[in-house]
């Protein structure tokens, strides 16, 4: 065989092998992911090294200003939780440019999410087809090589532990995640959860390691600002107004969107992307009931059910089940049922169903307080086919 047939039969891999075995210098995609990668790790320690024993220094910490090094540098502090429960969660130190505003963590951490394995592309297939239907999955057969390559250089999502609000001093803070770390195949980051059941969201699932940050919305500009180890604390007064803050939001977005779909009223056209039907009332709002020890509402891309529950009640107590079809809660202490609905109207995503505990109005239940609100577990269903309106709650 001659050299250009073996050369022809050889894969990448060993054309490679072959190329570099007779001198020829080659830089692959994988290396120069490798480099960056290896190239933001030393930025961090170089950061974390110098700036050990900074922390008494409240007033150029605060500010994040690298004293006498770059004036035009600032160092932000978050928190690491590694997805391995033996690993330690690690404060970490990451260089920005003074000037820069608004969020500026998703870029930060974005290099840590490089690698890590390759996206499954058939569960990229499955989730475009609960997304956005079986046609648009069908028309997107190279989704999971378009992922891959979209995401090659790292991909950051973020999730709000809680939004910035006058309660809290208008600092909201947030996980900053792998978009595509379920996709990946990375362990399930348990301590993230917890830490997110702790802020009111239960149910929430993230894969591989996480970071914590803060941002602060005034005095404006908008911008990251520091978020530190003992902040991680169950006592930080930051999470332990986060359920209720978080309820309290859930509340002002449904308010808003009942207020705009009465103004709008039969004038206003809903766009379908789902392919179902939208049966909106004469007075512009989708279907919405009461029934015994509860009501439900309705959006778009999920279906809202507040359950009503003792004042006394905590989230500790409270244990909730999601079926696709079916939904319990129930007392986790006696394991009493609380309320079980069975027969639900259409199809649930149980993975992406939520619940905290909150406080709603109610018109059928006598109010356990004068605020004019009762208190109640909120569950959030994640409808199957977005845009789809559920005439009624069960069939």
């Amino acid at each position: 065989m001659s050299e250009n047939e073996e050369e022809r039969e050889q894969t990448m891999e060993e054309r490679e092998r072959w190329l570099r075995a007779r001198g020829v210098e080659i830089e692959t995609c994988e290396d120069r992911l490798r480099e960056e990668m290896e190239r933001k790790r030393a930025l961090l320690k170089v950061g974390n090294e110098e700036n050990r024993g900074r922390e008494g220094d409240d007033d150029d910490e605060s500010q994040g200003v690298d004293n006498g090094r770059d004036d035009r540098c600032r160092w932000l502090v978050c928190v690491r939780i590694p997805c391995d429960a033996n690993e330690a969660f690690e404060e970490v130190k990451l260089k920005v440019a003074i000037e820069r505003h608004g969020d500026v963590f998703p870029d930060l951490v974005k290099p840590f999410f490089v690698g890590g394995g390759l996206i499954d592309v058939n569960m990229a297939q499955d989730a475009a087809m609960k997304q956005l239907g079986a046609e648009f999955a069908q028309k997107s057969s190279n989704l999971g090589v378009a992922l891959q390559k979209e995401t090659a250089m790292g991909s950051t999502e973020t999730f709000a532990l809680v939004r910035p609000s006058e309660k809290n001093g208008r600092r909201g803070v947030y996980i900053y995640l792998d978009e595509v770390g379920l996709l990946k195949g990375k362990p399930r980051n348990d301590r993230a959860s917890s830490l997110a059941s702790s802020a009111g969201f239960s149910s929430v699932s993230f894969h591989g390691d996480v970071f914590v940050g803060a941002v602060k919305t005034e005095p404006q500009p908008m911008r990251s600002v520091d978020f530190y180890l003992h902040e991680m604390d169950s006592s930080a007064k930051w999470l332990k107004l986060a359920p209720m803050e978080n309820a309290e939001y859930s509340l002002s977005m449904k308010e808003l969107e009942n207020a705009m779909n009465t103004k709008n009223g039969a004038g206003m056209q809903r766009i379908n992307m789902g392919g179902g039907t939208n049966d909106i009332d004469g007075d512009g709002q989708m279907p919405s009931g009461d029934g015994e020890g509860y009501r439900w509402e309705q959006t778009e891309d999920e279906v809202e059910i507040s359950v009503y529950v003792p004042e006394n009640v905590t989230a500790k107590e409270i244990k909730v089940g999601f079926n696709a079809d079916s939904i319990c809660v129930k007392n986790k202490q006696t394991n009493a049922e609380i309320i079980k609905i069975e027969n639900l109207f259409k199809k649930i995503r149980p993975d992406e169903c939520t619940w905290t505990i909150g406080k709603t109005q109610t018109s059928t239940r006598t109010l356990d307080d004068d605020t004019g609100y009762v208190k109640c577990v909120v569950l959030s269903l994640a409808k199957i086919t977005e845009g789809e309106s559920w005439p009624d709650l069960q069939k």
